[in-house]
């Protein structure tokens, strides 16, 4: 096979030492494989030790020891305080405090004996105050009962009842079940004979519209026997 002739710039051999004929792929064998971006941010540790204006200033002492005060003190402050300090501390005098102002003053809860107040309030030159206030003495008794809580036990009570309900039974059989003798309701009605509401011959209503025109029958004079031979 003949070679092509060299035309131009072919022709010169140090054309293969300028840049822009070097386009072959070079290869590296420094391939960046797996989590390589993550891995080179990653910090390197060194055998060197930096210095820092702590480690300057503050001389480490290898007889010292922790103040135990101050490390008790810290700990009760993380710790804090526990709740019978903070709502145990009047005793039970609260336990059966369950009355609101609202409940006392707009649903009319009547105080007992022992804590009503009297009718004419004194001056306490101590506290600087007019005693007692009633803000100071809440109600003592039984929160109002609305009956909410029986509710929701009678239908627990009711939704654990229907559980034992075999699945064959209706809403019919449920629902309507028969009721003794002693509570039916006797209805007694006039007989259709005697009734005054009915016309004598036919036994039809009197108020009864038929087709926007009342029935009023009457007892017919004569009665007209038609021969079945006459057509």
């Amino acid at each position: 096979m003949a070679s092509l002739p060299a035309i131009g710039a072919m022709q010169d051999p140090l054309k293969w030492n300028l840049p822009g004929w070097r386009i072959e792929q070079r290869f590296d064998n420094k391939v960046l494989i797996g989590n390589w971006y993550e891995e080179r941010k990653q910090f390197e540790r060194t055998p060197q030790q930096h210095n820092s204006t702590h480690r300057r200033d503050y001389k480490f002492h290898t007889d010292a020891r922790p103040d135990v005060e101050i490390r008790k003190n810290a700990f009760l402050t993380n710790k804090g305080l526990p709740k019978d300090l903070l709502f145990g501390h009047h005793g039970k005098a609260y336990s059966n405090n369950m009355i609101s102002l609202y409940d006392e003053y707009y649903n009319r809860r009547a105080r007992p004996d022992g804590q009503k107040f009297p009718p004419v309030r004194s001056w306490d030159s101590k506290s600087m105050t007019w005693v007692p206030e009633k803000i100071d003495h809440p109600l003592q008794a039984d929160p109002t009962n609305w009956g909410l809580k029986n509710e929701v036990a009678e239908r627990q009570a009711k939704l654990e009842k229907e559980k034992n309900i075999s699945d064959y039974l209706s809403t019919y059989s449920l629902g309507y079940t028969e009721k003794p003798v002693d509570v039916r309701v006797r209805r007694y009605a006039t007989a259709r004979d005697s009734s005054t509401k009915l016309h004598p011959v036919n036994k039809v209503n009197k108020n009864l519209n038929l087709r926007n025109a009342t029935a009023n029958p009457h007892m017919p004079q004569h009665l007209q026997i038609r021969s079945p031979y006459v057509i």
